[in-house]
């Protein structure tokens, strides 16, 4: 799991970052850079409430997709990662 998100930390949207859904698609725009998420992504990214954890997301993925717990885990977490990265999203505790 990435060092700097663990299944504890509270993801929340970006201030900055604009959503679009068109078609079950996730489009993303912060400033003059623009996401389209795929399904996977598009399903975390619409579990982030500001409340939940990672853990919890992670958990949905589990449940949604079938795999084990500590993949989902694993793939949540860098998923949140690269959304970090790319200041869509920020954490908390």
């Amino acid at each position: 799991m990435p060092a700097e998100v663990h299944g504890r930390a509270v993801p929340r949207h970006g201030l900055e970052v604009r959503i679009r859904s068109s078609e079950g698609a996730i489009l993303l725009a912060r400033y003059d850079q623009a996401y389209e998420l795929p399904e996977v992504a598009a399903f975390i990214w619409r579990r982030i409430d500001g409340t939940g954890r990672v853990e919890d997301i992670a958990r949905a993925v589990a449940e949604r997709y079938g795999i084990d717990a500590g993949t989902a885990l694993t793939d949540t977490a860098e998923m949140l990662a690269w959304l970090l990265d790319e200041e869509l999203i920020r954490l908390g505790d």
